[in-house]
């Protein structure tokens, strides 16, 4: 019966921690997101200056979200994301406008895909 219990009981704290990271994992995303969008204001109205303020400042929470998130997720995931962050700063600051809005298409999409690819479902156990 101890064993059983036992079980039971590992399965509970499993699937509990399981959802408590996907959890995090969307909010902390949803935040950088919502700094996302402000920075596509910035950029549709050619602010270039606090665009590019926006990005960094985005970049920092970034950089402190990835030790936690690296934890939990595929690295190539967080490279590319990495990878979209470096581009996008720089065509802001050579102010390409329809670049730095595909840029910014292609993070926000990425940052999205996450806590969809960490949602406790069956094929994504599989």
């Amino acid at each position: 019966m101890r064993s059983t219990l036992t079980i039971i009981l590992g399965f509970v704290i499993l699937i509990g921690s399981t959802l408590w990271v996907a959890d995090r994992i969307d909010s902390t995303s949803g935040a950088v997101l919502d700094n996302l969008n402000q920075v596509e204001l910035l950029i549709a109205s050619e602010k270039w200056d606090e665009a590019s303020l926006k990005i960094q400042q985005t970049y920092d929470h970034w950089t402190k979200l990835h030790d936690w998130w690296s934890i939990f997720l595929n690295h190539s995931i967080l490279n590319n994301i990495e990878i979209s962050y470096k581009r996008l700063s720089q065509y802001v600051k050579y102010k390409e406008k329809s670049h730095s809005m595909a840029e910014l298409n292609t993070l926000t999409f990425l940052l999205q895909e996450v806590p969809k690819s960490e949602t406790l479902k069956l094929n994504n156990i599989l």
